[in-house]
């Protein structure tokens, strides 16, 4: 009667804390910020491209470009909604998202150094200011993705069994952000250590 008895708080936090998919969703959802930013930052690219570039041969390469920019972050932006995708998966394609972002800011700067034929209308600083802002929430998405692909770490405490036995249990901190309802499920159960192992100082 005894073990039943102490079975039933863990049962009922187990239920409580089931639904860790929420926290994953959680994660996904603030990194379709991200995406949605990326996105955004391209399409204000793209409008730059059309407005002053048009006159220069390096057009169809750069358009080419941030068109190729921004299938990759639309879809980026779909495996950021799905709270099933892999970290590893997003992270793989933020790479190679990184990776043209970078050569579409190379040619910009060639463009400018007149390495390329025509010439461009307007003034180009703040279409630069546009790529880094590009570049920069590029780099945020992969740091948030590497944040929330991280392990939870284990802390381990100690605690007394029935029979004055020293006990040390894990107890596991996610790295990711912590949301409303896992605080109060902390506050109210902070110091519960599940009863689990106190059984095994009675089967001894």
């Amino acid at each position: 009667m005894i073990k039943k008895l102490s079975l039933i708080p863990v049962v009922a936090v187990a239920a409580l804390l089931a639904p860790s998919a929420s926290v994953q969703a959680r994660g996904h959802n603030d990194l379709s910020d991200y995406a949605h930013r990326i996105e955004h930052v391209g399409r204000e690219i793209k409008n730059e491209f059309q407005t002053h570039y048009k006159r220069s041969s390096a057009y169809r390469h750069l358009m080419a470009d941030i068109n190729e920019i921004l299938v990759k972050a639309e879809h980026i932006d779909q495996l950021s909604h799905d709270p099933y995708t892999s970290y590893r998966h997003i992270k793989t394609d933020l790479e190679e998202l990184d990776r043209l972002a970078h050569h579409l800011h190379d040619v910009v700067d060639a463009v400018e150094k007149g390495r390329y034929r025509g010439y461009v209308d307007g003034g180009l600083a703040h279409v630069h200011h546009k790529m880094d802002a590009l570049n920069d929430s590029i780099h945020r998405m992969e740091r948030a993705v590497v944040a929330y692909s991280r392990p939870p770490r284990h802390d381990y405490h100690s605690h007394r069994s029935a029979n004055n036995k020293r006990i040390v249990t894990p107890s596991y901190r996610s790295s990711r952000p912590e949301d409303d309802f896992s605080r109060i499920l902390r506050s109210i159960f902070g110091g519960f250590n599940p009863p689990a192992s106190r059984s095994h100082g009675h089967s001894h």
